[in-house]
């Protein structure tokens, strides 16, 4: 199951209020941001959404998957085959075997000690998760693996909190070679990104960041990485702040003139500094409204 939660977006457009006498300098930037007024504008609706968003609420306390991918993890050993790979992406699974009847033990854990209990799926519940027969990528050319029995296991996860280890089913898959992990925790007890519908596309005035790098000792200086060309004479980076979120994108200025410039990306690393440390408030990519987790890059 994913959360979705359709709202019609809010947009709150601060007018900077500037001179008509072109020798008067120009109004300072309001406290807590900085860029041009698109920027303003879709970071104030980036916040908006978050904060009616589900994944808010959970957070700091709850339990919120930063990738899909990780709710049945494929191994690095992959597939033995193309209609393998087709079969499994597309759920074709189908039970040849009995499952375990009993309750799954267990509870979510992170590496600094915290811990989350929430209900658990039966194997049963998973296999339905795991079974959902979606129609094939490439028609006619999916196979159909068979689950011919199941264990207790766990699976490390990727969520807002660092990475976690939750319960899960391990379905044996003879043609496979390798056990299938679904992810236990009931569908409805945790949000996987993105949990709200998407947004309007970004404009060439609010371009985004790739990701967060670092938070100073302080919690004033963010470190972040975009991707920019190679005929960029400079580049930087700019913020907006609420209570609740830090709304962080980028910007570059080409060189002048008529130059042939490569047609490749180049990732740089950018600073923004904030008028107040960062504290728990959540740090959202001004392009695709999704939270930036430290050290993992946006999908």
């Amino acid at each position: 199951m994913r959360f979705i939660i359709s709202r019609t977006a809010v947009f709150l457009i601060a007018v900077l209020a500037v001179a008509a006498c072109g020798s008067q300098p120009a109004a300072p930037p309001i406290a807590g941001q900085n860029g041009p007024a698109a920027f303003i504008a879709r970071a104030q609706q980036v916040t908006a959404q978050w904060d009616r968003s589900h994944a808010t609420r959970a957070w700091r306390t709850g339990l919120v998957l930063t990738d899909a991918s990780d709710l049945t993890p494929v191994p690095s050993t992959g597939f033995s085959s193309g209609r393998a790979k087709l079969a499994f992406m597309s759920g074709h699974f189908r039970l040849a075997g009995a499952l375990p009847a009993g309750p799954l033990p267990g509870m979510v854990r992170w590496a600094d000690g915290s811990t989350l209990r929430l209900p658990l799926l039966s194997a049963r519940a998973a296999f339905a998760e795991l079974a959902t027969e979606r129609p094939c990528a490439i028609p006619n050319a999916c196979g159909q693996l068979t689950v011919t029995g199941a264990e207790p296991g766990l699976v490390t996860v990727r969520t807002s909190r660092g990475p976690a280890t939750v319960p899960a089913w391990r379905f044996t898959v003879p043609g496979l070679g390798w056990m299938v992990s679904e992810v236990a925790v009931a569908r409805s007890a945790f949000v996987v990104l993105p949990a709200y519908a998407p947004i309007p596309a970004a404009g060439p005035e609010t371009q985004g960041v790739s990701e967060l790098t670092a938070v100073s000792r302080n919690g004033r200086v963010l470190t972040l990485l975009i991707t920019g060309g190679g005929c960029d004479a400079a580049w930087g980076g700019y913020r907006y702040e609420s209570g609740s979120t830090v709304v962080v994108g980028s910007w570059e200025r080409s060189i002048a003139g008529n130059v042939a410039c490569p047609a490749i990306g180049i990732v740089r690393r950018v600073h923004v500094t904030l008028d107040r440390p960062l504290g728990t408030r959540v740090v959202l990519d001004v392009a695709s409204g999704l939270p930036l987790v430290r050290g993992l890059p946006i999908a």
